[in-house]
């Protein structure tokens, strides 16, 4: 994502909150993206990486790989490319990092992007209006390498684990990873992507599907911002999704004829980063972040009833990409504070609307490279010249045990997740001295935590658990503070 998402300035969102069964049935995963340290280091280094990213409560690691640099070669015939055996592929790089992830029990999100040179479309511009990978791929080709990833992983092979969770394509609303996003017919812009987009994803999930009905297909991760205007080089994240599902209208959604229809996926995924705190909407009205998860959620609601969406059913929402720049080490960075605070702002602000898995875009601070405006310092660890060198910021211990007590007509939603399922104790600092309010029980299979209270303003709160604490939190006079 572009720097800009960093480094715009603070606001608020009221949005309306759901009695506490409602979200009973469904926790939060978190885990980290971060192609750096899980993908590009030596392995005893990625070890470590692995390492910290448990330490911090993390379960679950997104890889992203690139289809043209396994794929170079074109397949013969359809069979070999579906073939992970087949001579011109390259898993090494693949099989390295799926296997240190899974041997550091770590579950992985496999997700490809970028098309080989002989599987895009004929007629492609120059690089400038189509990077390399984008311009129109074939969606038959990519479902014969989905078919292929899914054997190799699927755990028949001797020394390599199984995987469950892939993501077809990243950030199709963009023209850095698909064109053209947009065709002028007549005098009128046509929306081209999330027809491209619809065939890919179906072909990736046949390919997927037809190793393991069990296998779990994510869609790709929509970009949050675009020019609110047709014909550029973004499509804003709202228009997209519609248009991807077969769904038109914002307030009254309704179904609409398109070519491969229905979508075929298990979850929707998104990357909701933010332009301030997590609670401050996009002002563009189909741009999406943090606390705007409806956009893509109504939509989707409207498509499964229509039949535009397979399976027919509840379709959950996974956040693959979220993070914010501290300062230090990143001069246009927000406060170390801010960041941990703004961390598990989010985390609640996404899980109150339905998402279900959370990973954080990075775990440590790129390099500083070329400087500041071209790399993130969005991580939960400074980083040092080494990965044992890393050292933990604030968020760290925020994205280890996040807790928030938002409040809405005087009621607290006390929620977080424990660093272990069991008991954890609220409390309340009064004069000086932190006391007991009450105790919850964190649940065994996700770690998480909720209770509504009603808690005077201005309360300063905290959750512990054995020897753990949380970052304290001060309760404001209602859910958009």
């Amino acid at each position: 994502m572009r720097r800009a998402v960093f480094l715009l300035l603070i606001g608020a969102v009221t949005f309306a909150g759901a009695a506490e069964t409602a979200h009973a049935r469904h926790g939060l995963l978190t885990g980290f993206t971060d192609m750096d340290a899980f993908q590009s280091l030596t392995p005893a280094q990625t070890q470590t990486a692995f390492a910290h990213a448990r330490d911090a409560g993390g379960s679950v690691v997104r890889l992203a790989y690139s289809w043209r640099d396994v794929a170079a070669t074109k397949p013969p015939t359809a069979a070999a490319a579906s073939d992970p055996n087949w001579s011109g592929y390259n898993w090494a790089a693949v099989d390295r990092g799926v296997g240190e992830a899974s041997g550091a029990g770590l579950r992985v999100l496999l997700s490809w992007t970028g098309a080989p040179d002989w599987a895009e479309g004929h007629g492609r511009p120059n690089i400038r209006r189509a990077p390399p990978g984008t311009w129109q791929p074939s969606a038959t080709d990519y479902g014969h390498f989905a078919r292929a990833v899914a054997l190799r992983y699927s755990g028949r092979y001797p020394g390599l684990p199984q995987v469950r969770y892939y993501q077809a394509w990243n950030e199709p609303n963009l023209s850095d990873f698909l064109t053209p996003q947009w065709r002028k017919r007549q005098g009128r812009y046509l929306a081209v992507s999330p027809v491209l987009y619809r065939r890919l994803l179906n072909s990736f999930y046949a390919g997927v599907k037809s190793v393991s009905r069990s296998n779990y297909v994510v869609s790709a991760g929509t970009a949050p911002f675009a020019e609110p205007r047709k014909g550029a080089r973004r499509m804003p994240a709202a228009y997209f999704t519609r248009e991807f599902l077969c769904i038109r209208g914002r307030v009254r959604p309704r179904p609409f004829r398109c070519p491969s229809s229905p979508a075929r996926f298990d979850a929707l995924a998104h990357h909701p980063y933010p332009i301030g705190p997590p609670r401050r909407p996009a002002i563009n009205p189909d741009d999406v972040v943090v606390p705007d998860i409806w956009k893509l959620t109504r939509p989707l609601r409207a498509a499964i009833r229509a039949g535009k969406v397979s399976p027919r059913r509840r379709k959950p929402v996974w956040a693959t990409e979220i993070s914010w720049d501290t300062k230090p080490p990143d001069p246009d960075g927000i406060p170390l504070g801010t960041q941990a605070r703004y961390l598990e702002g989010a985390f609640y602000t996404l899980w109150r609307q339905g998402v279900d898995v959370v990973t954080w875009f990075l775990m440590r601070d790129e390099a500083l490279g070329r400087g500041y405006p071209y790399t993130l310092q969005a991580g939960i660890y400074f980083r040092g010249a080494t990965v044992e060198a890393d050292r933990p910021k604030p968020s760290f211990g925020a994205f280890r045990f996040p807790f928030t007590a938002y409040r809405k007509r005087g009621v607290a939603q006390l929620w977080g997740l424990a660093p272990r399922s069991g008991r954890v104790t609220v409390e309340i600092r009064r004069r000086g001295r932190w006391r007991p309010l009450i105790s919850l029980r964190a649940r065994r299979a996700d770690r998480l935590f909720f209770r509504t209270r009603r808690i005077r303003k201005g309360s300063v709160l905290r959750a512990r658990q054995g020897s753990d604490t949380s970052l304290s939190w001060r309760v404001a006079q209602n859910v958009t503070e």
